[in-house]
């Protein structure tokens, strides 16, 4: 893998590091590549919850709870450009607490994902993107998985109350009820949406009181869920809305599937991606990729191109979490 690694960063990939998923120490990172590297990008907050660094907010990871601070510090003095990486909805600490759930459709808990409608979170997240924008200095922040897991998230208690109110409708309502009622079923979209809007708002805001750091906001884009348009109706995660709020976006390419790997098939990635392709110049957008094959960088690299895109991220494996997140954003077995 490090072969593979170094030619990525050669052809001006961005490397993602998080210390629980890395093979590699951060001593041995910059020995390797520490002469060819640019640009890298640190996790600070994981999907466990916890931080890289000490921080004020968040519980501080047991095994790597200085990592970012000290890397970041490393990177900075000899000449690497550095990004940081917060884990927005997917937090193993928070989802534990009774007031934080997502719930699905139905009333099963979702693990390890926080309701996104709850303002107490959104201000604990911006505390958190506060704390990192300090530590060091940093060229962005990626804000991952600032999303609803699917469709039939979230139907938590406080997200039926409030719902129920504004629409006029019962309390107990499920996603299959409201789909029936399409006026109803377009306005519960449109909430969900607005709950995102909200915690990025408030990311963003917060950083810009410290610094004005360039915040970038992931959009996950595969065609199991319908390109650009399943990520408005399944995760929330609508193209307008986002790029009024984040200057730049973060285009998750294929996080379930593989990327295409012929003419037909990059045609009909394209056409998946057309809202974007339409606003070539308008919206800046970057890539990112789980544990990229070489042939799999290499179309990235080509639609980097056709997309304008800023830079290419990418990890060096899949999170732990893959195989549950892609149960869930697939619909599998629900």
């Amino acid at each position: 893998m490090a072969s593979m690694i170094e030619s990525f960063i050669l052809k001006g990939g961005t490397l993602v590091v998080d210390p629980a998923e890395s093979t590699m120490t951060p001593d041995e990172f910059l020995s390797k590549f520490g002469n060819i590297v640019d640009t890298l990008c640190i996790v600070a907050k994981s999907e466990a919850g916890s931080t890289y660094y000490s921080s004020s907010t968040a519980p501080k990871d047991p095994r790597y709870g200085e990592l970012f601070s000290s890397f970041a510090q490393i990177a900075n003095d000899i000449g690497i450009q550095v990004y940081a990486q917060i884990h927005g909805n997917m937090d193993g600490f928070f989802s534990r607490d009774p007031n934080f759930y997502m719930i699905q459709s139905g009333g099963y808990q979702i693990d390890g994902y926080v309701c996104p409608n709850q303002e107490t979170y959104w201000a604990y997240l911006a505390e958190i993107a506060a704390e990192v924008v300090n530590r060091s200095t940093l060229e962005g922040i990626i804000l991952k998985d600032i999303h609803y897991p699917r469709d039939n998230a979230c139907f938590c208690d406080n997200c039926r109350r409030t719902f129920s109110t504004e629409a006029g409708i019962d309390r107990e309502f499920s996603l299959e009820q409201l789909k029936r009622i399409p006026n109803t079923f377009s306005k519960w979209q449109q909430t969900r949406i607005a709950g995102l809007r909200g915690m990025l708002s408030s990311i963003v805001n917060r950083v810009h009181q410290e610094k004005k750091v360039e915040i970038i906001a992931e959009l996950l884009l595969d065609p199991e869920t319908n390109y650009v348009e399943g990520a408005g109706d399944y995760f929330g995660q609508d193209l307008g809305m986002m790029s009024q709020v984040s200057s730049h976006l973060l285009l998750h390419l294929h996080p379930w599937s593989t990327l295409p790997s012929n003419e037909d098939e990059m045609n009909e990635t394209l056409n998946g991606l057309g809202p974007i392709v339409e606003r070539i110049g308008e919206i800046k957008n970057s890539l990112y990729l789980w544990n990229p094959t070489m042939e799999n960088f290499e179309i990235a690299l080509k639609l980097k191109e056709m997309l304008n895109s800023s830079k290419i991220f990418f990890t060096e494996n899949q999170p732990g979490s893959y195989l549950n997140r892609r149960t869930l954003h697939l619909g599998l077995g629900v």
